[in-house]
């Protein structure tokens, strides 16, 4: 679960801590991703008081129906709102991308810090269905991206086409996994 010496995220302030070197960016990321698992916390805490799911939409392999329904959607920005979902990782983030597990950090910090150094980091894959966006690969980027306040993200998308092109035949077919009251940002 969560580490109880978090608590004092909300007292340090963010912007005490220096920019310009390595071991304040360290700092600053280290900073993002401990204040991202304790908004991750409070997040289940009031989905479970709410009843509501926390976890992210699971996308099952790809069904039978799909094989001839995919095409290459090319490489744009996709806004951090319309990813709803996850191909395969839906135990390591919630449906607002916060980090559920302390094991995620090096890879989430690795990401910070080549974002704040100005690195080009690599487009995100994503699956289209409908107007909804399912992760294929860069949990972690898109974690990191809603941390630092982004509005939309770089995606190389593939879309699946599910007969009209809507959720529910995707979920009629099989291939989305409903979730019981969930609620999709």
């Amino acid at each position: 679960m969560l580490d109880p010496r978090l608590h004092h995220l909300n007292s340090v302030s963010f912007h005490q801590i220096p920019h310009n070197d390595p071991s304040s960016m360290l700092s600053r990321a280290l900073y993002r991703f401990n204040r991202a698992r304790w908004m991750a916390f409070v997040e289940w805490l009031k989905c479970r008081i709410l009843g509501r799911e926390h976890r992210l939409l699971e996308l099952e392999s790809p069904a039978e129906q799909l094989h001839g329904n995919r095409r290459y959607g090319g490489i744009r920005p996709v806004n951090l709102d319309r990813i709803c979902g996850t191909l395969g990782r839906s135990n390591d983030f919630d449906r607002r991308f916060l980090p559920l597990d302390d094991r995620l950090r090096d890879r989430w910090v690795s990401v910070a810090m080549a974002r704040s150094r100005g690195i080009a980091i690599a487009p995100v894959e994503l699956i289209q269905i409908g107007v909804c966006y399912f992760v294929k690969d860069g949990h972690h980027r898109i974690s990191v991206a809603r941390a630092c306040g982004e509005q939309a993200i770089d995606a190389e998308v593939t879309i699946w086409e599910p007969y009209s092109g809507s959720i529910e035949p995707a979920i009629a077919v099989g291939i989305l996994q409903p979730v019981a009251s969930a609620v999709v940002a």
